[in-house]
């Protein structure tokens, strides 16, 4: 079984959030989603952890280092013989510290709170644009499932006042209503389709309503 796999498992079958599972183990929440989403930010590849790393693991899950390594694939990429090989760390410095606000609804709409709840780490090398400001998100609703956002996902955004068709982003709507929605154009219209068959898109003219586009999605950090 993938590393990847033995983690999730075990995170939801003890009912562990994200976050109450990395500060069991000792790391962060940002490694474990990593982890969990098998991708080294760095690389592209799939994560390599070092031994110190996996015995982190091994221990938040109430199991030797022997015992997690007899549950993983072989093909796992990790050795437990030299403990001079070099890894790439998934969560490498430089990193941006992106703030957290209110959540943004992907579902029917929810308000946006000006308030900065919280916020995360996320490496340099995963942001597209090293000098574009960012801000995240939680998603709310499941109306974006179809494009990898599920309830409870952390949804990081580039600042940007336009966007292009066919691109995910988060949008005002009249009285700061914000939506997360994929953005295209029809006959003059703005449409946002939402990723679920269970939900309409929302068609707005921009003549007649306030219309503003605030970010594009760049990264989607699972629950």
């Amino acid at each position: 079984m993938k590393l990847s796999e033995i983690i999730r498992k075990y995170r939801k079958r003890s009912g562990y959030s994200m976050e109450a599972f990395a500060k069991r183990c000792g790391v962060s929440k940002a490694y474990i989603g990593f982890i969990e989403n098998n991708i080294n930010p760095t690389t592209g590849k799939p994560i390599v952890p070092n031994i110190q790393t996996l015995s982190k693991l091994a221990s938040g899950m109430g199991m030797t280092l022997d015992e997690l390594v007899h549950l993983m694939d072989a093909d796992d990429e990790i050795s437990l013989k030299d403990d001079s090989i070099k890894v790439s760390l998934p969560h490498p410095e430089p990193v941006r510290e992106i703030p957290i606000y209110g959540n943004i609804c992907c579902g029917n709409g929810l308000f946006v709170d000006d308030e900065i709840v919280s916020s995360i780490s996320v490496p340099v090398a995963m942001l597209p644009n090293k000098s574009a400001e960012y801000f995240a998100q939680y998603a709310q609703g499941d109306s974006m499932t179809g494009a990898g956002i599920h309830d409870g996902d952390l949804i990081v955004f580039e600042k940007t006042p336009a966007i292009d068709p066919g691109q995910i982003g988060c949008f005002c709507i009249d009285e700061n209503e914000a939506v997360c929605k994929k953005y295209t154009v029809s006959n003059h219209f703005i449409v946002l389709l939402p990723a679920n068959d269970k939900y309409d898109p929302i068609t707005v003219d921009p003549v007649s309503e306030c219309f503003k586009v605030i970010g594009r999605k760049v990264l989607t950090i699972s629950k």
